[in-house]
């Protein structure tokens, strides 16, 4: 065909510029029709192929069309010669796709779909009026027929032996398996070159154009020679030493080839200053043991970010690891089973031992053997969520104890699962001694407070004591005179007297002094006296017993009694004259407590049911109970006042709380209560309905 007037065919140079504009939507097409018919598992799995096909025949049919000289097409017996743009490009591919092993069916049905694809887009484009879209339809459609006659010739003559079917087939598998790895290849995201023995380049993925400056698709190498007229990339790139691209990996390429070893890894930095950007670089040679391929493969994974956040997390660690060693805490992290994985120094401080005989050891080591079920008990917990703080005390090298406060929180894994335990300790050594002396110091302030009836409980006794030590005192002269009268008696009758007369002189002295009450009132009065001493000093021994401190420790008690005892205490602080009745069951077991802290809570609750009722004016009495209930002994103190108004209720326990006036309670009695039985792992709750009265119910566990 000789090249046409351009003025003959008016729409060939906007039909040229809508297939060249449009190529990328017909490549969309032709997969698209390529997926849906299943043409897709024996073709190339790179875009960059499919973009290099339909450019292949864009410019085909853009020659043609060059050409056109508005005459149908010819179909000659023969194929025609090689200035004939359609017949060129379909021999080329025919020779290209038979040596591949791809059938004439497969090519032949997909060159269908590529036909269509292209008209497609002459339909969907609005580049052409009406008019000369027709033409243009006609022209590619004869372009495509006339490349499928020439294809079919072309396949025909390289058709010949059976054996060539195989080959097809073998072909077909090879090219399958070539693009899986070239798929492969093109996919990893880190930068990697294929070179030869002379550490020239002879393929690269994406990423690795990037990293020399370039930029292409998928593919863009690989194609990209094959082609009459390489890319730019590719002329770049291809066939040029990667030391010269990237002269920073030229030191490594040339340690491996001095060294001899298969594999070199290396870091490298490139840039400076905040541009600087750090890869980790290597080396292998090809693992190809026939020696044909004695290249190398260069794997660059750039590992700034990486090593930035190492660093990152390397000075928080450091930092953390400095605020948690600062820390006036004790902070521990405890496997599973309870070994100690972590300890700061400020536990190894508190423990007083180094950390080399800390970490690695059970927790148990170290702490005092009293509390090791309590530990047990809250290390079994864990694993269920639970976190709630416990007490317990520590065993110093030196053998001192120290009480900590251990709030615990569960490790929990990426699966969900608990790991260990990471646990704060508080030394509280001396917040205990301190809350000891505070306790101690409000036993002896209410013993301060009792002070008006201490006084009449030991003065009512000590008066009528007094009073029947004078009498005694009296009568005990008048009694020693008597006897004196008797021994002068006798001597008189032994020197001869009369005894009426004797006699008579002594019974006018008993008469006088009235020997016979004397003599009946004497012991009664001696009997007297010795209760109202008796009665002192067990009013004295109630005030000790109350007011001694924790420095006994645990001890077993008589309930009941001490009950009694305080009783009477808190009857003799009232001057509101208060009833209280007992209701106490009788053979309870004893109680191991601190007496003082028991004898401090009842009287806490007494005093409380005691104002109660004088402020709401009632007669009735306070009740007191004892009970046994299951493992703990039970005490109930119950006022019919006029109860607790639900708007406070939730803040009785409040330290410093107190309903009322200034200066008339401290608002820390029902505060200690409630330490007293936290420290003895009791309960105390209450029922209070206003108008109605209030009942607090204590427990005590007996083990």
């Amino acid at each position: 065909m000789e090249p046409s007037d351009p003025a003959a065919v008016p729409w060939s140079s906007s039909l040229a510029t809508l297939l060249s504009r449009g190529e990328t939507s017909i490549m969309e097409r032709v997969l698209d029709y390529a997926q849906a018919q299943g043409y897709a598992a024996y073709t190339s799995t790179l875009v960059e192929a499919w973009r290099v096909s339909v450019a292949g025949l864009t410019e085909a049919i853009a020659a043609a069309l060059a050409a056109y000289d508005g005459r149908p097409a010819d179909y000659p017996l023969e194929s025609v010669a090689p200035e004939d743009p359609i017949a060129a490009f379909a021999v080329r591919e025919a020779a290209l796709h038979r040596q591949r092993g791809v059938s004439l069916a497969m090519f032949w049905g997909l060159l269908k779909y590529y036909r269509r694809a292209f008209l497609d887009q002459l339909d969907a484009d609005t580049g052409l009026p009406g008019e000369h879209r027709a033409a243009a339809r006609e022209f590619v459609s004869d372009c495509f027929a006339r490349m499928e006659y020439v294809f079919v010739l072309r396949w025909n003559e390289l058709s010949g032996q059976e054996t060539h079917d195989a080959l097809a087939r073998e072909n077909l598998r090879l090219t399958n398996e070539k693009n899986k790895y070239l798929t492969v290849f093109e996919t990893i995201p880190h930068a990697l070159f294929l070179l030869d023995a002379d550490k020239r380049v002879e393929n690269c993925n994406a990423a690795a154009l990037r990293l020399t400056g370039c930029y292409g698709q998928s593919g863009t190498l690989y194609y990209g020679v094959s082609q009459p007229e390489p890319t730019e990339a590719c002329r770049a790139i291809h066939g040029r030493p990667l030391g010269a691209l990237l002269p920073w990996l030229e030191p490594a390429l040339v340690a491996l080839c001095q060294s001899g070893d298969d594999r070199l890894e290396v870091e490298a930095t490139v840039g400076q200053d905040e541009a600087a950007r750090q890869y980790n670089v290597v080396i292998e040679r090809l693992r190809d043991i026939s020696g044909k391929f004695t290249g190398k493969v260069v794997l660059c994974r750039d590992v700034t970010e990486r090593r930035r956040t190492e660093i990152a997390l390397a000075q928080s660690e450091e930092l953390y690891r400095t605020l948690i060693d600062l820390m006036h805490q004790g902070v521990v992290i405890l496997s599973l089973d309870g070994r100690i994985d972590f300890a700061n120094q400020s536990l190894c401080d508190m423990i007083g031992r180094p950390m080399g005989d800390i970490v690695g050891q059970p927790a148990k080591t170290f702490i005092r053997p009293e509390d090791h079920g309590r530990f047990d008990e809250a290390l079994a917990v864990r694993s269920l969520g639970q976190a709630e703080p416990y007490e317990l005390s520590l065993r110093r090298a030196d053998g001192r104890l120290v009480t900590v406060m251990v709030s615990p929180s569960p490790l929990i894994g990426p699966d969900g699962d608990t790991q260990g335990t990471l646990g704060v300790l508080t030394d509280i050594t001396r917040l205990r001694q301190l809350e000891v002396q505070l306790a101690t110091a409000k036993r002896l302030e209410a013993i301060g407070q009792l002070a008006g009836g201490v006084a009449h409980e030991i003065n009512t006794p000590l008066q009528y004591l007094s009073g029947n030590l004078a009498f005694i005192q009296v009568n005990l002269a008048r009694l020693t005179e008597l006897l004196a009268h008797y021994d002068a008696a006798l001597k008189q009758v032994e020197s001869g007297l009369s005894p009426a007369s004797v006699r008579q002189a002594v019974d006018a002295l008993r008469r006088e002094y009235d020997m016979e009450m004397v003599l009946a009132e004497l012991p009664l009065a001696l009997a007297e006296s010795c209760h109202g001493a008796e009665r002192v000093a067990a009013f004295v021994r109630s005030i000790k017993r109350f007011a001694q401190s924790e420095a006994g420790g645990k001890r077993s008690i008589d309930v009941n009694e001490a009950i009694l005892a305080t009783v009477e205490i808190a009857k003799s602080a009232q001057e509101f004259p208060v009833c209280v009745e007992t209701r106490l069951e009788e053979n309870l077991p004893l109680l191991p407590c601190v007496p003082g802290d028991f004898n401090q809570l009842l009287l806490c609750l007494l005093l409380n049911a005691a104002q109660a009722m004088e402020r709401s004016g009632t007669a009735d009495c306070i009740r007191v109970e004892s009970r046994l209930e299951s493992q703990a002994i039970a005490v109930s103190v119950a006022d019919a006042g006029r109860g607790i108004p639900l708007e406070i209720q939730d803040k009785i326990f409040d330290p410093f709380f107190s309903t009322r006036d200034v200066g008339k309670g401290g608002g820390q009695g029902l505060a200690i209560a409630l330490s007293i039985i936290e420290k003895h792992n009791g309960t105390i709750r209450f029922a209070s309905q206003p108008g109605h009265g209030t009942t607090f119910h204590v427990t005590f566990p007996l083990e």
